[in-house]
């Protein structure tokens, strides 16, 4: 069974707007449906070949907001665009078997989230980062490639962060070295900004 993990965290912000942000953590966690819930239970511990890619994006949220609620932290809200970047990181690294927050040949973090349109121009301040794994088999699994950020002081710093409140989740279906394994290889980007 193979498992890799990496993170990166690269954060710009405006020092004048770091008071406001302290308003918007005060916010206790928010409520999840419990359809949103069910899907830590339902999907967390399948492997790739027992799971859809939406129903495994729903259960990764739905347990990194779990870690999130266990803190009393709001939950994430979940963003199309940071969701798109995430998706066409996971694929980007599939394709090229390269396990890395920026592969030769593709854009950065930072040039990704603006081809998405997330990252644009008139933005006061904003932060973002971005969690990376793969795993075969039983190593594949949302709730082992959670566990595992939540074993890592850098990944587990993203997901509990108080700045962050937006995610995207991405999901590709295979490992590093090969499209039809069995495994899964997951972005999670994180973000927060003010327009």
């Amino acid at each position: 069974m193979a498992f890799g993990v990496l993170n990166t965290r690269h954060l710009v912000l405006v020092a004048a707007l770091l008071g406001l942000l302290a308003l918007f953590v005060a916010a206790g966690p928010a409520a999840q449906s419990a359809s949103a819930k069910g899907a830590c239970n339902q999907w967390g511990d399948k492997q790739s070949n027992e799971v859809t890619k939406n129903h495994a994006r729903k259960a990764v949220m739905c347990l990194i907001n779990k870690e999130r609620d266990k803190r009393g932290l709001k939950d994430f809200d979940h963003n199309k665009k940071l969701q798109e970047a995430s998706q066409n990181h996971s694929d980007f690294m599939q394709r090229r078997h390269c396990f890395s927050h920026q592969c030769p040949g593709e854009a950065s973090l930072t040039g990704r989230l603006q081809k998405v349109g997330w990252l644009t121009g008139g933005l006061s301040a904003w932060a973002y980062g971005e969690n990376i794994a793969w795993g075969s088999g039983g190593n594949g699994t949302p709730e082992k490639i959670v566990k595992s950020w939540m074993n890592s002081s850098g990944h587990r710093a993203n997901i509990l962060s108080r700045r962050f409140d937006e995610i995207g989740v991405g999901y590709t279906k295979g490992t590093i070295s090969s499209k039809k394994a069995n495994g899964a290889i997951m972005t999670t980007d994180f973000g927060w900004k003010i327009g």
